[in-house]
C-alpha cells in the first residue's frame, strides 16, 4: 500500500473517530440542552440503562404464550420480540406509561401482570378486604350471640342433683355398652 493509501485511510479513520465523540459526549452526558438525545451505537452506559428499562418494563407486561410469566422472564419467541419493540420504543424516548398503553390496545387489559384499578378490576384489589370485614363482622356477631346466651342460661335455676345422677348412669351404660 502506498503512503498516500495509508495516510488517507488514517485520515478517514480519524475523522469518523472525531465526528463520532461529540454525539458520544452528549448522549453520556445526557443532554447538553435538556433534551436527551438517542443512544449511539455501541455507547455502553446508554444501552446498559436501555436494557435496564426494557426489562423493568417487560416485567409489568404478561406473556402472550406463558400467561403466567412476565415478558422479562419468559423465553417465548413472542416475548422476545416484545421486548425488542419496548426497546426500541424507549429508543425513541417513549415514556414507560406509552409502551403500556400501546400493548394495552394491541392486546388488551390482561397483558398487564398487575390489573389497573378501575371497572371491574376494583373486585380485585377491593374483594379481599370486604370479605375480610364481612368475616370479622359475623365473628363478632356470633361471639356476642354465644355469650347472651351463656348469661341467659345463668339466669335459670340450677337442675335438681337427682337429673344429673340420671345423666351421669346414662353416659355409664353407653360407655359400658360400645
Amino acid at each position: 500500500m502506498s503512503r498516500v493509501a495509508c495516510a488517507a485511510a488514517v485520515l478517514a479513520m480519524t475523522g469518523v473517530a472525531l465526528g463520532a465523540a461529540p454525539a458520544a459526549a452528549q448522549t453520556v452526558d445526557g443532554a447538553l440542552d435538556g433534551i436527551e438525545r438517542p443512544a449511539a451505537p455501541g455507547d455502553p452506559v446508554r444501552s446498559a440503562e436501555i436494557d435496564q428499562r426494557t426489562a423493568e418494563i417487560g416485567a409489568t407486561l404478561r406473556c402472550p404464550i406463558c400467561r403466567q410469566q412476565s415478558v422479562a422472564e419468559s423465553s417465548a419467541r413472542i416475548a422476545r420480540e416484545m421486548q425488542d419493540v419496548i426497546r426500541n420504543m424507549l429508543m425513541e424516548g417513549r415514556t414507560a406509561e406509552e409502551i403500556e398503553a400501546y400493548f394495552v390496545d394491541a392486546y388488551g387489559p390482561w397483558i398487564l401482570l398487575k390489573p389497573r384499578a378501575e371497572g371491574m378490576n376494583l373486585f380485585v384489589y377491593a374483594g379481599p378486604g370486604v370479605a375480610f370485614l364481612l368475616g370479622g363482622f359475623l365473628v363478632a356477631r356470633r361471639i356476642r350471640r354465644g355469650r347472651s346466651r351463656d348469661e341467659e342460661g345463668r339466669d335459670e335455676p340450677e337442675t335438681p342433683d337427682h337429673l344429673r345422677k340420671a345423666d351421669r348412669r346414662w353416659l355409664e351404660a353407653a360407655i359400658k355398652g360400645s
